[in-house]
């Protein structure tokens, strides 16, 4: 009897290594030095990203991507003075968009009269710029038409034409020259154009250039090579074309690039 009770004793001994909870004894805390998760209050550096996940200073936006100043317009793009006519002195044109008005005149009406008015005059020598219009026949008196469906003008048609006397005295040099009417076919069937004539040709704008259509509008013809420089006593001739061989101008301007 006193052997069995030794024998028990000895197994109730060892039953304290056994499990606890279904744990092994001594398990609820890790032996290894890690983080325990069941712990309530962890060390919060722990749980901290790692530095070397931060933003990167060099996925900032480089200073070199902003906008350079020289993406400004240059100085030297802008128009210089020669685009603006150079010596011609008339201010911008109406009728191109190169150079300045050498000369500018309108028609106005009175008592079915056409009459010329003088606007400007841009050349250096002013000793001559007179516009006149004549007919091929006696008793001849410019009409003022078309005051119905549009401002009137001058009608310029197969029986008469307009002369322009102006000097290029004192310009060495002449780049470009436009000769412009401001107005419209005078006819109901066709659209026009004109011509013109210097001592050094004919030329004109293109066969039906101008429309018969309204409202009125500038209509330019490229006179370079009929104009030279440092002429003293310029005469051009400007009549209608065809088709229509017939217009209302109400403006001419001639527009000069020269120095």
């Amino acid at each position: 009897m006193a052997l069995l009770l030794t024998l028990l004793g000895a197994l109730g001994a060892c039953s304290s290594g056994g499990y606890n909870n279904g744990k092994p004894d001594g398990s609820n805390k890790p032996r290894n030095g890690g983080l325990d998760l069941s712990d309530p209050d962890p060390d919060p550096l722990d749980l901290q990203a790692p530095s070397d996940l931060a933003a990167l200073s060099d996925l900032q936006r480089p200073s070199d991507l902003a906008s350079p100043v020289d993406m400004s317009v240059p100085a030297d793009l802008a128009m210089s003075s020669d685009m603006a006519g150079g010596i011609i002195s008339g201010g911008p044109c109406f009728g191109s968009p190169m150079g300045a008005t050498a000369l500018r005149v309108h028609w106005y009406g009175s008592g079915g009269r056409a009459t010329v008015a003088y606007d400007v005059h841009g050349l250096p020598d002013k000793s001559r710029g007179k516009v006149g219009v004549y007919g091929f026949g006696t008793g001849f008196t410019p009409q003022w038409v078309d005051t119905g469906l549009g401002p009137g003008g001058l009608e310029l048609n197969s029986s008469d034409f307009i002369d322009i006397e102006i000097s290029t005295a004192g310009l060495s040099r002449i780049s470009n020259v436009t000769i412009a009417l401001f107005g419209r076919s005078y006819s109901t069937g066709s659209s026009g154009s004109f011509t013109w004539q210097t001592i050094l040709g004919i030329d004109g704008t293109a066969t039906n250039s101008i429309s018969n259509a309204t409202p009125y509008a500038w209509y330019p013809g490229d006179a370079t090579t009929s104009i030279r420089p440092g002429d003293a006593g310029i005469l051009i001739r400007v009549k209608a074309g065809p088709s229509s061989n017939s217009l209302s101008v109400n403006k001419l301007e001639i527009c000069m690039l020269a120095s």
